[in-house]
């Protein structure tokens, strides 16, 4: 199955606009997180769960895959 939570983002502070990495887990679970610039803290939320959204979308995307794909040329 494929799995995004360790995919990183680059989320800008509101605060300072320093860009900063978050894995995907990170925002789906609402995670605080500090700045790389200035060190305030960033609560990641996610948008109407949305980053859980698009992990299940894509966990059924590729669960309905066929196991084999054949490549002919």
């Amino acid at each position: 199955m494929l799995n995004l939570d360790n995919s990183v983002i680059e989320i800008p502070c509101p605060a300072c606009q320093f860009p900063n990495a978050a894995t995907v887990r990170e925002i789906r679970f609402g995670l605080t997180i500090p700045c790389r610039g200035c060190k305030v803290k960033i609560r990641l939320v996610p948008m109407n769960a949305g980053a859980t959204q698009a992990k299940r979308a894509l966990d059924n995307f590729v669960r309905k895959l066929p196991k084999k794909i054949e490549i002919k040329l």
